[in-house]
């Protein structure tokens, strides 16, 4: 429609899902925004409007959330890195935390804690109570953040977690600063009623939240910035008969680029003269260059590994097939929403509900004729025992505890979400290259021709390609390496762009690659010999202008990946291969690994194409993949999986990361992430009766019945071990073990 715009804006400030929810909303309200797409992982905002609205009114609306908004560049992608908590402040938090929670518990367990005489709260109470106030006051300076996040969100009337634990830790630390106060004026006694270490830790483990959560977003900018960089900042263009060098970004539509060898071509175009070989991996994931010549095309991004070429622009900008893997890694990770915390779902009403609770009760005590302290009492009882420790513990300490045994095993997760969403998966697409195989060429079968031994085909061959990069060459001189079959290096070699390689060894005239190149050499090929078998590349060798022999090579299935599919296939998940390979290739490596759905022949873009098709027929899909030309998937799927062995960018653009190279740790993957959320329902579970009990005898229910009060000591009491019953719930992780 022509009436609308799309207006991008890079935000500064935010720093978790409440505020990019925050602008969201803000966003949203506004007149004439059909859409809007906060994007946490590059801080930006994409809005889908009518012309009506102005570029400006949106900044000024972002700016009013408290964030700090400007209009981006057409095609701009923000990849500053955020680093708002410290290493430093995080390591603050949780040392001076630990310290005391070890003081403030001391007393309170059955076996006593040893503290030195001088902090001990039976020799010396007032310096009991001091030491944690000075230890606590750190942590609460490293965790401000949240305090002012929490309480702005409460102003704005969006309570989310940080208002949750704000309230709450503030509930306890003023009540601690009273009691200390009662400490220092002789009553020792309150020297019990101290809850700093409910204060520090609680801070000091959301600020560890805070920390991994900021570490994750910043390495979704980092594949974003991968993409960014394999688009080439300069082009050598032919204009008015001169060649120039130029911004790639300026260069025309129909303008002749010159690409020489070793350098990334910067437009999508049409080979107008010369040939080479085409490193194409970054888009295809196939390891074996592409020969180009005339008419043929090639894509931006790409690299130009021998020959050169003068090629017709025919895509510049953001629209060279480069630019369009970005793209699509950047709407995707747009598109993809946060995981549901059902904490933060639940904390809007949660929050005004604890406080209206707390006022009601203190009010309606006072009408009864209670003294201010009992009234008082009540009060910070029920905000002590609704305090959401166990609630604010029951999702991040699972979490914790999950992706822990998880890089045990090899398994890296980059999130609660991640786990969250990886417990859905019913169906596994697995890219073939370099995932289902290994993605090198190995030598599968020889041929030699009539008169020829096997050795004596070895030997020329590997005379002819030693010292060249080619993964054809690197798989025939490694062969030979591994059955100590002897050769000398040809004297001389001469690269025959796209076709193979001509030698002279021991004055022998060697030529070595396709069969195209035969044809070319007027080479002739006995009819006995083989056909290439299925799913393999071949090399002809001939010398002095006679045959020798054909050498086919194959990319070989990995041990593991049948293993991990049949486990796969056990628990009721469906299993797919997509690739950019031939349908020959494709289906003879899927009827090894035991995979029944394969396509191939797919482009970049079809990849991602295919995994949005099976998440419309309601799959929760997990795509595996390892190079560049999965990103695009393996963002659009629900769960990305990449290979450690892969692509930087195929890493990135993913939620696990597996570091061991073996594929039953997909399948570990999703058997830890479903007893992870397990766990995570059962302490939302605990945590929620623990509060619908604990609330109403706060509050006094049990005076009521002539039964006693209950005092924020035992208000605190609960509360602890509420959330040592959390805690403990989720160590049971550290326990899992794959399944054999």
């Amino acid at each position: 429609m022509e009436n609308i715009q799309h207006i991008k804006v890079n935000i500064e400030g935010m720093t978790c899902a409440a505020c990019s929810a925050s602008v969201d909303r803000a966003l949203r309200r506004l007149d004439g925004v059909a859409e809007v797409n906060v994007n946490l992982a590059t801080n930006s905002a994409t809005v889908i409007c009518t012309q009506e609205v102005s570029p400006q009114t949106i900044v000024e609306t972002v700016n009013k959330t408290g964030f700090h908004g400007s209009l981006a560049q057409e095609d701009e992608i923000n990849v500053a890195m955020s680093h708002n908590i410290s290493p430093r402040r995080l390591a603050i938090a949780l040392f001076c935390g630990a310290i005391v929670m070890y003081i403030g518990m001391s007393h309170m367990l059955p076996v006593r804690l040893p503290l030195p005489s001088i902090i001990d709260d039976r020799v010396n109470p007032l310096n009991f109570a001091l030491i944690q106030l000075i230890l606590t006051i750190p942590v609460i300076i490293c965790g401000r953040n949240f305090f002012v996040n929490g309480a702005k969100n409460i102003v704005k009337l969006h309570p989310n977690m940080d208002s949750l634990v704000a309230i709450g830790t503030t509930t306890a630390l003023l009540y601690s600063l009273y009691h200390t106060f009662q400490v220092a004026v002789g009553n020792t006694h309150s020297a019990h009623s101290l809850y700093y270490e409910s204060a520090a830790v609680v801070v000091a483990l959301v600020l560890l939240g805070k920390f991994l959560e900021e570490r994750s977003k910043n390495s979704a900018k980092k594949a974003i910035s991968s993409l960014v960089s394999m688009i080439p900042n300069t082009a050598l263009i032919i204009r008015n008969g001169e060649e120039m060098e130029i911004p790639a970004k300026k260069v025309r539509i129909n303008d002749t680029v010159v690409v020489k060898p070793g350098t990334r071509i910067p437009v999508d175009g049409v080979v107008l003269s010369g040939e080479a070989s085409v490193d194409e991996s970054m888009l295809t994931g196939e390891s074996l260059p592409v020969f180009k010549a005339l008419e043929s095309p090639v894509s931006g991004g790409t690299i130009c590994k021998d020959g050169m070429l003068k090629i017709r622009a025919t895509g510049v900008g953001s629209n060279t097939a480069i630019s369009q893997v970005l793209r699509l890694v950047t709407e995707a990770q747009e598109r993809k929403a946060p995981a549901a915390r059902l904490a933060d779902k639940i904390s809007g009403i949660f929050v005004p509900a604890v406080v209206s609770i707390a006022v009601i009760t203190s009010l309606l005590w006072a009408l009864a004729g209670k003294d201010v302290s009992f009234v008082l009492n009540n009060f910070v009882a029920v905000l002590v025992v609704a305090c959401p420790c166990a609630l604010g513990l029951a999702t991040p300490i699972a979490v914790i505890a999950g992706s822990g045994r998880g890089a045990g095993l090899g398994i890296l997760f980059r999130g609660g979400d991640i786990i969250e969403s990886a417990a859905k998966v019913n169906t596994v697409v697995f890219d073939k290259t370099g995932t289902i195989t290994y993605g090198k060429l190995q030598v599968a079968h020889i041929f030699p021709a009539p008169g020829y031994s096997e050795e004596s085909l070895l030997q020329n061959c590997a005379a002819a390609e030693y010292g060249s990069e080619h993964p054809i060459a690197v798989a025939v001189l490694k062969y030979c390496e591994e059955n100590r079959i002897q050769f000398t290096p040809a004297e001389s070699t001469k690269a025959i762009a796209g076709r193979g390689i001509a030698a002279s060894c021991q004055n022998k005239q060697v030529i070595a690659g396709t069969m195209d190149l035969m044809t070319m050499e007027n080479i002739q090929i006995p009819a006995d010999i083989p056909q290439v078998p299925q799913g393999c590349t071949a090399i002809y060798l001939a010398a002095d202008g006679v045959f020798q022999g054909m050498i086919a090579l194959s990319d070989t299935i990995r041990p593991d990946a049948k293993i991990a599919i049949a486990r796969l296939n056990s628990m009721g998940i469906e299993t797919v291969m997509i690739t950019g390979d031939n349908y020959g290739a494709a289906n003879l490596i899927a009827k090894e690994a035991g995979i029944s759905q394969v396509r191939a022949q797919v482009l970049p873009g079809d990849k991602s194409k295919a995994v949005e098709e099976y998440k419309k027929q309601g799959r929760h899909v997990a795509m595996v993949g390892d190079g560049i030309n999965d990103a695009p998937a393996l963002a659009s799927a629900d769960v990305g999986i990449a290979l450690s062995s892969g692509t930087d960018v195929a890493a990135e653009s993913s939620g696990v990361i597996l570091m061991r190279e073996d594929l039953t740790a997909v399948v570990d993957a999703l058997l830890l992430s479903r007893k992870t959320m397990r766990i995570i329902k059962e302490n939302l579970f605990w945590a929620f009766i623990y509060n619908i009990i604990g609330i109403p005898i706060a509050a006094g229910i049990l005076v009521l019945f002539g039964g006693p009060a209950f005092s924020p000591v035992f208000a605190g009491a609960a509360m602890a071990f509420s959330s040592v019953s959390v805690v403990s719930n989720s160590l049971r992780l550290t326990r899992f073990r794959p399944e054999k």
